[in-house]
């Protein structure tokens, strides 16, 4: 299990989303769009969701238990960045395994016609 800490708090993820959430938060950030981040705790002690308002003025740290998290799901770190933009917010979901990658869906017929138009 990694752990996001945020303004001195300190949260656990798996070390695989962990690693998606660092590099959607990531980007975010360094276009200096704030986002809402919300997630059903693994363990809910305190409260049954959990949100965050997540700012560049705020410190943020990741620890990883493993030094490689793997190829990240580039489908899945699209949708987390894509849901960070929505007034609802990323809401941390599982990994999708039938999600595909970029070049899956770019690569269906179709699809790249779709992903033009929006350029």
């Amino acid at each position: 299990m990694g752990t996001l800490t945020y303004d001195g708090e300190r949260f656990t993820f798996d070390d695989r989303t962990l690693a998606h959430l660092q590099a959607a938060l990531t980007l975010k950030l360094r276009r200096r769009e704030p986002f809402l981040l919300s997630w059903v705790p693994q363990e809910p002690i305190d409260s049954a969701r959990t949100s965050l308002w997540i700012d560049n003025a705020i410190p943020i740290r990741y620890d990883f238990d493993q030094t490689e998290p793997g190829r990240l799901n580039e489908a899945w770190l699209n949708s987390m960045v894509e849901m960070a933009g929505r007034a609802s917010g990323l809401l941390v979901t599982e990994e999708p395994a039938n999600l595909g990658t970029y070049r899956d869906r770019r690569e269906r017929p179709g699809a790249g016609r779709l992903a033009s138009a929006g350029r």
